[in-house]
């Protein structure tokens, strides 16, 4: 979140982020992917730590968590949660010192618009050799149902420069322009959830990703004419049993 307007969104959000998320359920979960990964011992940089849901679940398997987020919303929830060890801090320019940081984790982050390139090359300049960034995608793996469908052609069509999207396609080839090898996914995790495509439709209302996206202007009408579509399905009151799969993708300083 690099913008006035990104963070802003974050802002308004804050207070009901966690429950839009899946709450401390999919927090423990997404710790669970990432604890494997790290070393024991090791402090972890999590930026974009947002309200620190998920660094606190990992303080709670031993691990010590250092957090920044560019969204003072978001950070009145994390210094809760993890007290003075949160910073407010843009991405894209780390208050770290170079060649400083062993492991860094970064959940839903890159699809909130901060420059990929620039995110990579300060994540490159504080790692140590040798040192690890998780990041977990937003993206994870779409959906193919019939909501899916809709809704994957709609984030293309508002996002033709693929700016918000944050799978390996995607970031593997930044990361390694910016000296950094990707060592593939890990640490897959199914996971299914029901919803209707009428209540799609009014979340849409929102913005995307339950208002992390904003949408404004012109893309307005994409929106609705996206809602006409998922009201248009079959039985758009009754939930579909929708799949999923989160994971993380390691990159690592040579």
């Amino acid at each position: 979140m690099t913008t006035a307007s990104g963070t802003a969104a974050f802002d308004a959000i804050a207070p009901g982020y966690d429950a839009s998320r899946g709450g401390t359920v999919r927090a423990a979960g997404f710790a669970e992917q990432l604890a494997p990964l790290l070393a024991p011992g090791l402090p972890v940089l999590d930026i974009g730590v947002g309200t620190g849901i998920v660094a606190a679940e990992l303080t709670a398997r031993g691990h010590v968590v250092y957090g920044l987020d560019l969204s003072t919303g978001m950070l009145a929830r994390a210094v809760e949660r993890l007290g003075p060890r949160v910073v407010a801090a843009d991405a894209c320019r780390l208050p770290v010192r170079t060649a400083s940081v062993d492991q860094a984790v970064s959940t839903w982050l890159l699809h909130t618009g901060p420059d990929h390139g620039t995110v990579f090359d300060e994540v490159a300049r504080v790692l140590r050799p040798s040192g690890r960034y998780l990041v977990i995608p937003a993206g994870g793996t779409r959906p193919t149902d019939d909501i899916g469908r809709v809704v994957g052609e709609l984030e293309d069509r508002l996002d033709p420069l693929r700016t918000r999207q944050d799978g390996p396609w995607i970031l593997g080839p930044i990361a390694e322009a910016r000296g950094l090898v990707y060592r593939g996914p890990a640490s897959e995790r199914p996971t299914t959830f029901r919803v209707s495509p009428r209540a799609m439709a009014r979340s849409l209302s929102g913005g995307l990703f339950t208002g992390a996206w904003p949408v404004t202007g012109d893309a307005t009408r994409l929106v609705a004419e996206t809602q006409e579509r998922l009201l248009a399905l079959p039985d758009p009151d009754v939930p579909r049993v929708r799949e999923m799969a989160d994971f993380v993708m390691v990159f690592e300083k040579p």
